[in-house]
């Protein structure tokens, strides 16, 4: 792939700047056959959503999109396949090193703190970053295990589907490894959304029994990205409690006003069916060219 001459943060970026990515057209095949069948052949909504994402030259916004219209497991497993595993279209090699912003403008973490302490639902309240913590209906569950080296979390999130209507809705499963105490994160976070894997920092830097105020920095083959959220026990940032939180916040460096307020009424909506495709292994083409 012939490269911009700066560093770039990941292929979103890397196509924004002028990378053209390299793809391998029979690794399609030969590599990831299996779930480019499923994808193209047996499932519409699965090859819409790839033929979606090939016009999105890696933009964010673009595939949350993609998603939001055709979101589904097969699509999760073609992308797996072919962009992170056999790499039939091909990632720039050299990216901003990821090491050093870890490294640099770390949150500061409240000292032992109990993982216990974020067992059962909470719920984010607010989000600081615009691409990453403003999803509706963000109810997450954390299941913990005393003596245990991980946490379990389930996190709920809806994309509204601008074309259709509708909201897409997905659970991602994450793992949360309880970081030591001489680590400078909380836990390492590690799971999988819009098809690809990702790695996470997460710090805790203030909280009570009310709340938790996380901060967090985090990479995949797309981008490196930070934030910061609120958790409550509640689906809405209670009054009594928000000067506090707000304070909490201000002395972390996040400016209040920047916070969206997450959206968890979580309206009940009707399932959303796709039909089956009949296309053969000739459209292939449509996606690379």
């Amino acid at each position: 792939a012939e490269a911009p001459k700066e560093a770039v943060a990941g292929f979103a970026e890397f196509a924004e700047k002028g990378g053209a990515m390299d793809v391998n057209p029979a690794c399609f095949v030969t590599d990831c056959g299996k779930q480019t069948k499923e994808c193209f052949v047996e499932d519409s909504k699965c090859l819409k959503g790839a033929l979606c994402l090939s016009r999105c030259r890696g933009g964010q916004d673009c595939a949350t999109q993609c998603f939001a219209e055709f979101g589904c497991p097969r699509l999760d497993a073609w992308l797996n396949c072919t962009v992170e595993t056999k790499k039939c279209v091909s990632v720039p090699p050299s990216l901003i090193d990821v090491d050093k912003f870890f490294a640099e403008k770390v949150p500061k973490k409240l000292p032992a703190f109990d993982p216990a302490s974020l067992n059962g639902q909470w719920y984010k309240v607010r989000g600081y970053n615009s691409k990453y913590d403003c999803y509706l209906c963000q109810p997450n569950t954390f299941t913990y295990a005393p003596g245990s080296p991980t946490l379990k979390a389930d996190v709920q999130l809806r994309v509204p589907r601008l074309k259709s209507g509708g909201f897409w809705q997905n659970v991602v499963q994450e793992n949360l490894r309880i970081s030591p105490e001489s680590d400078r994160s909380t836990f390492r976070a590690t799971g999988e959304i819009f098809g690809l894997s990702f790695d996470e920092e997460w710090y805790v830097v203030a909280g009570d029994d009310d709340y938790k105020l996380v901060a967090y920095k985090g990479k995949n083959l797309q981008d490196i990205y930070e934030g910061a959220f609120v958790y409550t026990r509640t689906a809405s940032l209670p009054a009594a409690i928000e000067a506090k939180v707000r304070q909490a916040c201000e002395a972390n460096g996040y400016e209040w006003s920047k916070f969206c307020v997450v959206d968890n009424s979580c309206p009940a909506q009707p399932p959303v069916k796709e039909g089956a495709a009949t296309l053969t292994w000739d459209d292939i083409p449509d996606l690379i060219e």
